[in-house]
């Protein structure tokens, strides 16, 4: 693991037009430098953003269970929370086919993210008592690991804990009565960083958006870990899409199911105070 680096000069342009495409409005700095792989955080600002001005920030990781790079699957969403006066980040983390890693090298870099966004906030513009983390199955593995872990990154002063979680289809159990328990070496390492062993009293409000008809992560997963979360006194919603698969939220499968997802989420963070509500005409 390396320092934190310094927001200074954009990466390189993306090679395909598309995801160039996706982030074009977007301010790229490398986040995290890791065995000579730079990571990046593709930073959408609000509309004429004064940075001494802090404003609250929405950080997402993206899904594809460790093993595929998509940080442009947000891209939609960061420019309607850009449009809302917040900074919107999506970020790149290390994937196994790609890095030969582990899930626990991703929340390390989920971790380093955060922990970058607070150490450079005044740069960057960011309050860094407002920060909410939004996640896609894995990434939204990341996302609650950073709420619930026990144990969480500090540097300088800043920890990596989150003010509010956004979870999308996610996978929150890895036990062994869960699933990708594989992927994290043994039964016990698994054990360890599933967000459904970590529910206690204290945690940051969360909402839950997963559609019934998931293949991939089963929805009663989470509806077990949101009674819980609930049992406990924590501030917790689910909202349930009948007949909707696992990528249900996606700008480019459904966009009723997008526009729903967006609404959803907007009036999360309006409630935490963040943003103002949103005027419909």
């Amino acid at each position: 693991m390396n320092s934190l680096p310094q927001p200074g000069s954009a990466t390189a342009p993306l090679s395909e037009e598309r995801e160039r495409e996706l982030l074009k409005e977007a301010v790229s700095h490398v986040y995290q430098v890791e065995s000579d792989h730079e990571l990046t955080a593709y930073c959408f600002n609000p509309p004429n953003h004064n940075h001494a001005e802090l404003k609250p920030a929405i950080i997402f990781f993206h899904g594809g269970l460790w093993d595929v790079s998509m940080p442009t699957q947000f891209a939609p969403h960061c420019l309607h929370f850009a449009s809302r006066g917040m900074v919107a980040i999506t970020v790149e983390y290390r994937i196994t086919p790609k890095h030969a890693t582990s899930p626990i090298d991703a929340f390390e870099d989920a971790q380093m993210a955060m922990l970058w966004m607070k150490h450079n906030h005044a740069s960057l513009g960011i309050d860094p008592e407002r920060i909410v983390v939004a996640g896609a199955a894995s990434g939204a593995h990341m996302a609650l690991s950073l709420a619930m872990q026990p144990e969480i990154m500090e540097i300088d002063g800043h920890h990596a804990r989150p003010q509010g979680v956004i979870a999308l289809s996610a996978l929150v159990n890895t036990t062994r009565k869960g699933m990708a328990s594989e992927r994290f070496g043994d039964v016990k390492t698994a054990a360890k960083y599933s967000p459904s062993s970590h529910v206690r009293k204290g945690l940051p409000p969360s909402l839950f958006l997963h559609g019934k008809a998931d293949t991939i992560v089963p929805h009663d997963h989470v509806v077990k870990l949101t009674k819980i979360l609930k049992r406990k006194k924590n501030s917790c919603e689910l909202i349930d899409f009948e007949a909707a698969n696992h990528s249900f939220f996606n700008f480019n499968v459904s966009a009723t199911h997008f526009e729903i997802v967006l609404n959803s989420m907007d009036a999360f963070v309006t409630n935490l105070g963040y943003i103002e509500p949103m005027e419909y005409v």
